[in-house]
């Protein structure tokens, strides 16, 4: 480290006078003959939501002026794509590289003189989860893979290398082995890679740990378990309270005072037909709501019928790992006074019930006097760049009532009844008669998986004889799941696809009497789907859970919805314990925090090359204040076309590939709750087994930014 240190050093008082902004980052590798110039244009012009980059900073054209130890780079190829400004990867053919040889290293911007270690410098071909692997599980991997930017893919040449792991700051080595092909050798089609293994297996609980591949370099560094697990889980959980709506986004709770108070709070009863995007009119001469609760689409101030699958995840995860979950374990807000403003925490009540509430507490504002529920709000255009919600000016109304909303959210009100009445038996009460009302409004236009989810939750709630019988009636419903659970997650809420936490709860019922034919039928569909999703897991060269080819490939985020494919397998892991299928949620886990083919953590906040431009607004007043993003947004991820500016073309690239870290590209930059979010914040602590995180202990202080 101490080589490259100086190098950075050096080269910052060689930088030409045509490029002041350019700085060397590091020099890092590709392959044994593979030098990696990386670069940095940390100049933009513009406001944080309306950046100005300029890609042609570093010129490559005359190799002459590239030499390694005095003779001319044999070859050069670029990566040159945006990031917190603009990064630009230069690959440079040298002859293969030695440990412990000194070199030189003369470019247009400056020389250098450094020794090769292959435990010091960066490898860009290792590809590990750049924060926590799970301890639970038994199979942990890192992929190698070598992808120079315009030069495309290669293959390794020779004998398969060998390579160690080892702790990063004692040296102590770990594990060792040598890499394997992945796939027979071939090419890997969504990802376009020449992909190798690097088992990761036997690396003890702990960290930080880095892989040093022989002759070729190391990875960045990662943690198995303990507080590598419980910093990740902690991060990804309380992305949700960033997301909430009508609640202040403050100091302690928030790394900045960045909403100070309610937002949203006002909405008019429009009753809006037809529903759409961004296109309803509010006149300000309807009735007018107060409400509270519920959260922000994406980067919109819009609550829709989507959400509602939020509060549901939660409460099934609570419901199948109780022990994993405590009160005051996310330093999260609960305490309120009439109006919201914060009071504090630590209401006795577990903080995913607590977050559960919050999601469910919106839709008790829309639901009518008759029972029927709105389908949500919205208002006309979007909220300005730069503000924070509660300066957002705009009118919100609301949407029609619907059958959708109506239906799920008769289940959401019995299931919450459920949870919440061992700590308030009166809020309990009145929930379930919500939860009556609304399946009465919506009455036979009910959807199966909706009626079914609201007739255990009242069965189990009250005993119910007739919901219990509607629930033998409809069980086969089930078998859906296996066809549909890895759908658009908005199919969840506004369409016919079915997730497992529907039927969940009657399968570890304890008290009331459950019917075993019953309970053998949701088995079987939770069965069969969790075996469906590992036989993609394993299809696969990098841990993504999903067909790679069809419909799999369609919609926005399916690439980093690794969540919503693995919660099959974890609620399968819960009933029957067997290893594979807990393994099978980890991998899965890894793959957007940095084992994928571009080696990015997709989420804000976290990673050591993690993304700097979730399409959120009130993420861009955070970095204007000079806060970063708020942490734990997963945004959408790579697998759609775009327009965005980088070499080489974005378009062109495999699927895995085609991500480019742009604001303003919402098909890779834009999240949801209800898809990118509510899964990890549900996983991540199931995979930490739990527990509470000390954020001024964090493994990796002064190494991610």
């Amino acid at each position: 480290m101490k080589h490259l240190l100086i190098l950075v050093g050096f080269l910052y008082g060689l930088l030409s006078a045509n490029a002041q902004q350019l700085s060397f980052k590091e020099i890092r590798t590709a392959s044994d003959t593979v030098l990696v110039a990386f670069f940095k244009d940390a100049y933009w012009s513009g406001q944080v939501w309306d950046t100005q980059f300029n890609t042609n900073q570093v010129d490559t054209s005359n190799l002459s002026l590239w030499k390694l130890n005095g003779q001319p780079v044999t070859a050069i190829n670029k990566f040159v794509t945006e990031a917190d400004a603009v990064d630009y990867h230069i690959y440079l053919q040298v002859p293969q590289l030695t440990n412990g040889m000194a070199y030189t290293l003369e470019t247009p911007y400056g020389n250098t003189n450094f020794v090769f270690d292959d435990k010091q410098i960066f490898c860009e071909s290792i590809k590990v989860n750049q924060n926590a692997y799970s301890a639970l599980s038994h199979v942990r991997y890192a992929n190698f893979a070598i992808w120079l930017g315009d030069g495309g893919v290669k293959q390794i040449s020779g004998d398969l290398p060998t390579y160690t792991v080892f702790k990063q700051f004692m040296g102590e080595q770990v594990a060792q082995g040598t890499l394997q092909q992945i796939g027979g050798g071939g090419q890997d089609a969504s990802s376009g890679d020449y992909a190798y293994r690097i088992d990761l297996s036997a690396v003890p609980e702990g960290g930080p740990y880095k892989v040093s591949v022989k002759g070729y370099g190391c990875s960045y560094p990662f943690g198995v378990g303990a507080d590598f697990s419980r910093r990740l889980e902690y991060i990804s959980f309380r992305a949700l309270y960033y997301q909430r709506c009508g609640c202040p986004i403050i100091e302690p709770y928030a790394r900045a005072n960045i909403r100070t108070n309610p937002c949203h709070t006002l909405l008019y009863d429009v009753n809006w037909s037809p529903i759409g995007e961004a296109s309803l009119r509010v006149k300000g001469t309807e009735p007018q709501l107060t409400v509270y609760g519920g959260y922000h689409d994406a980067g919109d101030a819009d609550r829709r019928l989507y959400h509602l699958i939020v509060p549901v995840i939660l409460m099934t995860t609570y419901e199948v790992f109780p022990d994993v979950f405590t009160d005051d374990q996310y330093n999260i807000p609960d305490k309120f006074d009439a109006n919201f403003h914060i009071i504090g925490k630590g209401n006795g009540i577990p903080d995913i019930i607590d977050e559960a509430e919050w999601g469910a507490m919106f839709w008790e504002y829309m639901q009518t006097t008759n029972g029927a529920v709105h389908w949500g709000t919205e208002t006309t255009g979007y909220p300005d760049w730069g503000v924070t919600f509660d300066h957002d000016t705009k009118r919100y109304g609301t949407y029609r009532t619907d059958d959708r909303a109506s239906g799920l959210a008769s289940g959401i009100f019995m299931n919450l009844a459920r949870l919440i009445k061992p700590y308030n038996p009166q809020r309990s009460a009145e929930l379930e008669k919500r939860g009556d009302m609304a399946f009465n409004a919506v009455g036979d236009r009910i959807r199966p998986s909706f009626k079914l989810y609201y007739a255990i939750q009242k069965y189990l709630l009250t005993g119910d004889a007739t919901a219990h019988q509607m629930v033998k009636d409809m069980a086969t419903n089930a078998n859906a799941l296996v066809t549909t659970y890895n759908r658009d997650g908005g199919a969840f809420a506004g369409a016919d696809a079915w997730v497992p936490n529907f039927f969940m709860s009657y399968i570890i019922e304890k008290t009331r009497p459950t019917d075993p034919t019953v309970v053998a039928q949701f088995k079987a569909a939770l069965k069969a789907t969790a075996d469906k999703e590992i036989g993609y897991l394993n299809g696969n060269a990098y841990p993504v859970g999903t067909s790679m080819s069809g419909n799999g490939w369609t919609w926005w985020g399916y690439d980093t919805a690794q969540g919503q494919y693995a919660y099959p397998c974890l609620m399968q892991w819960a009933v029957t314990k067997e290893q594979k299928y807990l393994d099978a949620v980890s991998q899965l886990m890894d793959y957007v925090q940095g084992l994928n083919p571009i080696g990015k953590c997709y989420v804000a906040g976290i990673g050591f090359d993690s993304v700097y431009h979730p399409h959120d607004r009130e993420s861009t007043y955070a970095q204007d204040k000079g806060w970063g993003p708020r942490p734990g947004i997963l945004v959408y991820g790579p697998g759609q076309r775009g327009n965005a500016t980088q070499v080489p073309a974005v378009n062109g690239l495999a699927p895995e590939r085609q991500y480019v870290d742009q604001l303003g590209s919402i098909q890779w930059d834009e999240f949801t709750v209800y898809q990118t979010l509510v899964f990890p914040a549900a996983i991540y602590p199931v995979l930490a087994q739990g527990g509470k995180w000390d954020p001024t202990k964090d493994p990796f202080a002064g190494q991610q930014k």
